[in-house]
């Protein structure tokens, strides 16, 4: 069956992903990077169906706005009181299982090849399974974010070639404060000649398992499923830090969006 596709924000709306926030597609042409011109309207693609988009609207998007406003108004609090060292992690209440389906099905958007590549998860989001086991292969990481520049993208390769030897793989990321959210390979392990992975150098969190919670779960803390701490990221390719790197890509299947939440 063939069907239209419809415009998915990610993340969706009700995380501010809205309004005045303006977007841009990035083009790479005779190995030359441009940036079209930025419209209003938040971040989107054309990348699911009215009923995959209105499955995690109904059901999901409104948990993940609560979370990264909870994240939001803590993290906004905490540098305007210049409060102690924080906790491992911020003390905000969270939906587990609702905001790792959100941010799932907006993956789907950004790269619609994960279809494909884990039909299984593909099934297991659009039927509401109670319990969702990550498939091989892939792995769902978190971390926090609070810059205004904004990005999606679906697959692509990097390696850092000047200073530390690191990579830098995704199927699938989204850097829209107060989150960034990155679907990664889970079967590459240490390389002496790409170097470390990034997510493990920064320590981002892994949150596969909360897939594994219900619907049911609405109001878990923070501290307690992110025991490790949850590290605040920017983007290895944000600035002149891009120079450090080759980045692989595919101008036929790679999606890059970049834009910029308003002041």
């Amino acid at each position: 069956m063939v069907r239209e596709m419809t415009k998915a924000h990610v993340p969706p709306q009700v995380a501010g992903n809205r309004g005045k926030v303006t977007s841009a597609t990035v083009r790479v042409h005779n190995n030359v990077r441009t940036t079209g011109r930025r419209d209003a309207g938040g971040m989107w693609m054309r990348g699911l169906c009215g009923d995959c988009n209105s499955l995690a609207g109904l059901n999901y998007d409104r948990a993940y706005g609560d979370f990264a406003k909870a994240l939001d108004i803590y993290q906004r609090t905490h540098s305007l009181l210049h409060l102690p060292r924080a906790d491992p992690a911020p003390p905000v209440r969270v939906a587990p299982g609702l905001v790792a389906r959100s941010i799932l099905i907006g993956m789907f958007a950004t790269t619609p090849q994960l279809r494909v590549m884990f039909p299984g998860l593909a099934v297991d989001l659009r039927e509401r399974r109670d319990h969702i086991a990550m498939p091989d292969g892939a792995s769902l990481r978190m971390a926090l974010y609070p810059l205004r520049w904004t990005r999606l993208a679906s697959m692509f390769n990097n390696y850092q070639v000047l200073g530390r030897r690191l990579h830098y793989d995704v199927f699938s990321e989204v850097y829209f404060r107060p989150l960034a959210w990155a679907l990664t390979p889970s079967d590459r392990g240490f390389d002496e000649r790409m170097g470390e992975s990034v997510f493990d150098h920064l320590g981002w969190v892994n949150v596969d398992d909360w897939l594994q919670y219900g619907e049911d779960v609405t109001a878990a803390d923070l501290r307690d499923l992110c025991r490790r701490g949850v590290p605040h990221v920017r983007h290895p390719l944000a600035g002149r830090e891009q120079d450090n790197w080759v980045q692989l890509f595919s101008d036929t299947i790679t999606a890059i969006i970049e834009g910029e939440i308003p002041s």
